[in-house]
């Protein structure tokens, strides 16, 4: 390091030091400004290419009315008062989604400047709950939200499959996601809760893609199970379980060994065919493909487009090592994480994004078969696609477990996947646009540029007709009728931060702390501001007569219920506005100490 250089490290707790001084200035730019009711913005001159299938429109005149378009199309007039934008040689585009979303803090400025606008939101939380409805009033920066809310994974009896499929539809859940642990009668079950009450339902599989279509899903999620479905059995009765286990060492994979699911075990379904851990991108797996036998994998083409089953487009994540891009997506990660305005990102997320030493240990033999496997997905989605089927984009950005996509740049990358395995580029757009939107119902709003529609949409500098690249430079980003700021900035802060955000560990690398873990849980974890006093209720074990709860630096009046719950009053002037407050139990001498910490979230109004 250079004399006079402050470090990385240095530089982040410097600027957390200073986030509260100038939170409020920073709102005036990263906060995307709130809709001055019926205002109108018209965009002249463009090319819009609506994603309905239908042609481009040239010299395209779009009429934007508080949050929806109010007209589309050539030759309409400017109504009085309206804000003219000349997008003259641009061209106007939906705004993308990514199906696959483990949200973060840190996520917004990339997804937007990357023209992410909604998003399948890949967990439940108050946390995420208080970044969807801030979004949603135009308060934080970042995509429109809809929640799988929790995913189900168990092996259990018929009727608490379907308690639990209920429970989480009574709790919001825009989708069910089933997971690896789910026997194929159960998720039958599942199935017919969720539809009977028009909620799809999709898994990442511990079980054949058959299997589970014929249980009732409506979408393999990384496209899990095909490659069970697409091999003779010899092939995972013999060669499977001799080839060897690649230990990436990390934490973060473990590659049990492989072996047949097996129905009699009382605890589930195998999970050597699972992401126990991250069979994902286990190179075994990536090598069945390369054994895929073509007439069998037309045979599960033609029940898929049959049964309208969805493909989770996850190119970019599971043959991440072995795509034809492999250098150029490093050179450009090389680039972004070099870039000093998104410092923010995670020092564990850079290591990931930039780690290809697998390859290192790979045979060459391993390596063609992997190849191979990569060539066989590509003709797979061709041949899906062709045939009528419908392909989601979803990268997995960018949950814990792996952690090496980059928000919004993944989006647009799995687009050239797309297109580089022979799919169409307007049926690619579709895939992370129309596709999306009519899946989760929302198709009414969302996904196309039509009349009545919210107005949600890029403008690019280039056709992405010609070259779906395109989405590398978005110029412009409107979410409900508001123009959002687009770029990165050194001074971004989430207005409701998630401090302790679970990230990725590694050997040796693990925090250690002595700080006790004695707060399990905090009622209510989620208030609006300017809501007023309430009682905060705080559970966990071992508090005595001296525990006070500590909200931010305020210590509260507290009343010690029992040894393992504590009630507290917080005034009204700790939740006057949004953000994030830190709740602890301190005890006072001779038990002197504080616990572990959870999250207050205040969400907006």
């Amino acid at each position: 390091m250079k004399p006079g250089t402050l470090s990385l490290p240095f530089r982040q707790k410097l600027w957390l030091g200073l986030a509260a001084v100038l939170c409020a200035a920073l709102f005036l730019r990263t906060i995307p400004r709130v809709l001055a009711q019926g205002q109108v913005t018209v965009l002249r001159g463009g090319t819009v290419i609506d994603a309905t299938g239908a042609p481009p429109m040239p010299n395209a005149v779009i009429v934007v009315r508080g949050e929806r378009i109010e007209n589309i199309g050539q030759g309409i007039a400017t109504p009085p008062g309206a804000e003219v934008i000349d997008v003259s040689g641009k061209f106007i585009v939906p705004g993308l989604w990514d199906k696959h979303l483990h949200y973060k803090s840190w996520f917004p400025e990339l997804l937007i400047s990357n023209g992410v606008t909604s998003g399948w939101a890949q967990e439940g939380s108050p946390w995420i709950e208080a970044q969807r409805d801030g979004v949603s009033k135009g308060k934080i920066l970042g995509p429109r939200m809809f929640l799988r809310i929790q995913s189900i994974d168990f092996y259990g009896t018929p009727d608490e499959a379907r308690r639990r499929t209920l429970d989480l539809i009574q709790r919001g859940a825009d989708f069910i996601k089933v997971y690896t642990m789910t026997p194929p009668d159960l998720l039958k079950v599942i199935a017919e809760e969720a539809h009977r009450a028009g909620k799809i339902v999709e898994g990442h599989f511990g079980i054949t893609a058959r299997q589970a279509i014929e249980a009732g899903t409506n979408g393999l999620t990384h496209s899990t199970g095909i490659e069970l479905d697409t091999v003779k059995p010899e092939v995972l009765e013999k060669e499977l379980p001799a080839w060897r286990v690649i230990d990436q060492g990390r934490s973060r994979v473990v590659f049990p060994k492989v072996s047949a699911w097996n129905e009699s075990k009382t605890n589930g379904p195998n999970p050597d065919l699972t992401e126990y851990w991250l069979w994902l991108e286990d190179p075994r797996r990536l090598m069945l493909f390369g054994k895929m036998d073509r007439s069998m994998a037309q045979d599960l083409i033609k029940l898929m487009v049959q049964k309208q089953v969805y493909i989770e487009g996850c190119q970019i994540y599971v043959f991440r090592h072995v795509n034809d891009r492999v250098q150029e997506y490093y050179r450009e990660d090389l680039e972004l994480l070099n870039n000093p305005n998104l410092h923010y990102i995670p020092e564990v997320i850079r290591t990931n994004i930039l780690d290809y030493t697998l390859l290192d240990k790979l045979t060459p033999d391993e390596l063609a078969l992997m190849k191979q496997g990569y060539r066989n997905y590509q003709w797979f989605i061709k041949t899906f696609v062709d045939a009528g089927g419908k392909i989601i984009v979803g990268p997995d950005t960018s949950s814990i477990w792996h952690a090496t996509m980059m928000p919004g740049v993944a989006t647009r990358r799995e687009l050239q996947l797309l297109v580089d395995a022979g799919v169409k580029p307007m049926q690619a757009m579709q895939f992370a646009t129309k596709i999306p939107a009519e899946t989760l119902g929302k198709g009414k709003d969302l996904g196309t540029l039509e009349k009545g529609k919210i107005a949600d949409l890029l403008v690019l500098n280039r056709n992405p007709l010609d070259d779906i690249t395109a989405f590398k430079q978005v110029e412009r980003v409107m979410q409900a009728g508001r123009w959002l700021p687009v770029g990165y900035h050194y001074d971004f802060v989430n207005p409701i931060p998630n401090p302790g955000e679970s990230w990725l560990t590694f050997p040796g690398k693990e925090p250690l702390s002595d700080t006790p873990e004695l707060i399990t849980s905090i009622s209510p974890q989620l208030v609006t501001e300017g809501s007023g006093a309430f009682t905060l209720t705080v559970k966990g074990r071992e508090f005595v007569s001296t525990a006070v709860i500590q909200a931010g630096d305020r210590w509260l009046r507290t009343e010690v219920v029992s040894p393992s719950e504590l009630r507290a009053t917080v005034p009204a002037d700790l939740v006057a506005q949004a953000g994030t407050i830190s709740i602890q139990v301190a005890h006072a001498k001779p038990g002197w100490g504080k616990t572990n910490s959870m999250n207050l979230y205040v969400k907006f109004k």
